[in-house]
């Protein structure tokens, strides 16, 4: 009896089982990428404050796109700026001139006014106390810093367990 087909199966569970290995090894790389990067990513600012590292949304292959948001605390200082400029010393003369400019505001600036209200609540509900604050999957909060970039590193270091 001739056993050359074993030798071949030898060969098959070799090669498989290297195979095996460096796609087990690409899957558990591919997972602590994902873990270490957030599904969402809140940016807690004001509009006087520059945002960068965008770039964090644009994924590598493999990685999942983050949602990010971004919230202008200021934005309902701004509107309501804009309704009391040059208003009148005469109290009811005022508050019908903010009336009738808050009934003809755009649609943008109620959306800005409602998004601005949505991260107050979201900064209450974290705790966020100053900015820029960013949060990453409403979990780990990183004070002072503009850029997406250098903070997601520093969240990656914390998810590692080694801090910045």
């Amino acid at each position: 009896m001739k056993m050359t087909g074993y030798k071949h199966s030898n060969r098959f569970v070799s090669w498989g089982s290297l195979v095996i290995v460096l796609l087990a090894g690409n899957v558990v790389q591919a997972a602590e990428l994902t873990a270490a990067t957030p599904r969402v990513i809140e940016v807690f600012t004001s509009s006087d404050l520059s945002i960068t590292g965008g770039a964090v949304t644009n994924s590598a292959p493999g990685r999942p796109t983050p949602d990010l948001q971004i919230y202008n605390l200021d934005g309902i200082q701004r509107i309501e700026a804009k309704l009391s400029k040059d208003l009148s010393a005469d109290p009811e003369q005022s508050k019908r001139v903010v009336l009738q400019r808050f009934q003809q505001l755009h649609d943008d600036d109620r959306a800005q006014m409602q998004h601005a209200a949505m991260g107050l609540a979201r900064a209450v509900q974290y705790g966020v106390d100053r900015y820029p604050a960013i949060v990453f999957d409403g979990q780990v909060v990183v004070y002072g810093l503009t850029d997406l970039e250098v903070a997601l590193q520093h969240y990656r270091a914390w998810r590692t367990g080694n801090q910045p």
